[in-house]
């Protein structure tokens, strides 16, 4: 099978290869110098783990190999690249061996042209934003082709092709669509924009991804200000779905669909303020549908919108983020930082999502009527979904998040920084009227972080962190057991963490992680994990990297795509060069 799928990539790009060829050798020929110049970049990323992994409650030894061989030829205006990539075994996402992506591509004078593998982003990505996010093992390409034209007053692009994506909760799950679309934005005077795409979408039928063939068609309007100071975004999509009749008998699908963001911003000399909204309804369906992943109508993969969710590169206030709902979610947030003194910088969050509907279980038992079963309806409570979230009625899943950081340079070698956030997340349970009952998980946190950064020398720099955390997750709820050894938790319980690096730039660099928790429900029973690492860098392209050591199992987040990454205790190894 592998040689098989090799010899395909090598039918595709050969042929790409002499369509670039016969358009840039003329160029070549009209150089003055009568000696081409060819330009490149290399770059090699290998990395290997062998160690310990849970998967659920059970560990089983783990091992990966991965690199990725990148390479890019320039030539004039054309552009050549291909990835050989031998991913066997992958961390995460699906073992690959062989050219996974290839290109040529042309650019002159605002006009784009290319044709192989492609990432495609059009507006705020409520109808196309396809990326490859390896940590997670998400990935979304189009191997078809993408012509596109941008100068001052207009930018234009049309594309079509196939996209295989691997679902990241399943290994085995792959679906396939054919896509075809154009986008356009208009700019008639300094500041303005007015945009519209039009994006059709085939899914196909396959043994191991949809059971039924559908259509999709995804329209969207945009605008955009910016004036002085002020900045201002809107932008609406709609979604039309063609199913089959079996599929809208079920009742899981719906066959209209729409989303909205918006965004308010002003930047001043000390203060700057965006507050965005968000209400993305693309697949209002029944509890009991939410989470099948054969709904053809829900949000598809291409479909990542502004998540409107805070991000951070901290341990714990990043742990546990709220997953976001592209079928189903209306929230907001808002960005305030301040620059009270030059010294001294402040970051203020907030954000919202619940929801657009909530449900009520009505369970109802089998009558006298022949091959009658027992079953289970849901009654929507309200008679049209809300515009904004709920965040009070947990029958709408609320969540709420606020943050506030600030920066300070104490000296000039010397910087200072703090952070308080408090997390809010619960997602209702309808139940099922009989055996469960209606029932709320909850998860809140509240962190303080503390940071320090002093820097020696111009070489010599020392970094540290240390959170503080305060948890209830209604999921750690137990009841003792002491013939099970179990023993009785309320669900509440501390977190702590520590980061000390210290760096020697360009050349090396040695970090310590640890974790602590004082509940007894992680994965294995553990409750102490920490690492030792180090950076060395090998001459100008190259840079070795090594750790050895335990990390907690957690939820990780890319563009709103959320995945559990299971603990993992070992040996990791990892060299990048780039020429």
């Amino acid at each position: 099978m592998a040689t098989a799928n090799l010899s395909l990539r090598f039918s595709v790009i050969l042929p790409l290869l002499a369509v670039w060829l016969a358009f840039a050798m003329p160029a070549l020929a009209q150089s003055s110098t009568g000696i081409p110049r060819i330009d490149y970049s290399l770059s090699n990323e290998f990395r290997y783990g062998i160690g310990e992994r849970y998967e659920g409650e059970n560990p089983f030894r783990k091992e990966y190999l991965e690199n990725l061989f990148n390479t890019r030829l320039f030539v004039g205006d054309f552009t050549l690249g291909f990835r050989a990539q031998i991913d066997k075994p992958r961390e995460y996402g699906r073992d690959t061996v062989g050219i996974k992506e290839y290109y040529v591509e042309f650019r002159r004078d605002g006009l784009s042209a290319r044709a192989g593998n492609f990432y495609n982003l059009i507006g705020r990505g409520l109808v196309m934003n396809s990326f490859e996010s390896r940590p997670i093992g998400f990935d979304a390409p189009t191997l078809g082709a993408k012509l596109g034209y941008e100068d001052q007053d207009l930018s234009a692009q049309v594309f079509g092709g196939m996209m295989d994506f691997a679902d990241i909760l399943s290994n085995t799950r792959v679906e396939q669509y054919l896509l075809r679309g154009a986008s356009g934005e208009i700019r008639p005077t300094t500041g303005v924009g007015v945009g519209t795409t039009y994006l059709a979408v085939s899914g196909q039928r396959t043994p191991n991804g949809f059971r039924r063939s559908f259509d999709s068609y995804l329209r969207e309007v945009f605008t955009r200000l910016n004036y002085n100071q002020f900045s201002a975004y809107l932008n609406y999509a709609d979604k039309r779905n063609q199913i089959s009749d079996f599929v809208r008998q079920t009742g899981d699908s719906n066959e209209r669909g729409n989303g909205w963001y918006g965004m308010l911003g002003y930047v001043g000399e000390m203060v700057s303020v965006t507050a965005q909204y968000k209400s993305y309804q693309f697949d209002l369906v029944k509890p009991s549908f939410q989470s099948t992943s054969d709904r053809q109508s829900r949000a598809l993969p291409f479909q990542n919108a502004p998540t409107l969710v805070p991000e951070y590169s901290k341990a714990l206030l990043d742990r546990n983020p709220h997953p976001v709902d592209f079928s189903d979610e209306v929230g907001f947030m808002v960005d305030i930082m301040a620059t009270p003194m030059e010294e001294l910088t402040v970051t203020i969050q907030g954000a919202g999502a619940s929801r657009h509907n909530a449900w009520q279980t009505m369970f109802i038992p089998k009558d006298t009527t022949p091959n009658s079963k027992d079953r289970t309806e849901y009654l929507r409570l309200n008679e049209s979904p809300l515009k904004f979230p709920s965040l009070s009625d947990i029958t709408y899943s609320p969540y709420w998040e606020l943050s506030a950081h600030a920066e300070y340079d104490a000296t000039e070698d010397l910087t200072l920084g703090m952070a308080l956030q408090r997390r809010d997340n619960r997602t209702y349970r309808e139940g099922d009227g009989k055996l469960i009952a209606p029932h709320s998980e909850d998860y809140t946190a509240s962190t303080v972080m503390l940071e320090s950064e002093y820097a020696f020398t111009q070489r010599d720099n020392l970094h540290a962190i240390f959170e503080v955390q305060d948890v209830f997750d209604s999921k750690k709820k137990t009841t003792a057991n002491d013939s099970l050894g179990i023993k009785a938790s309320d669900g509440t319980f501390n977190n702590v963490a520590l980061t000390v690096e210290y760096t020697r730039s360009p050349k090396w660099s040695v970090a310590g992680r640890f974790e602590y928790t004082t509940t007894e429900s992680e994965q294995g029973g553990q409750q102490l994990w920490g690492t030792l690492s180090g950076t060395y860098r090998i001459g100008d392209a190259h840079t070795l990297s090594l750790e050895y050591g335990s990390t907690r199992a957690g939820i990780v987040c890319t563009g709103g795509v959320c995945r559990l990454v299971n603990s993992f205790t070992g040996f990791r190894l990892g060299v990048v060069s780039k020429l």
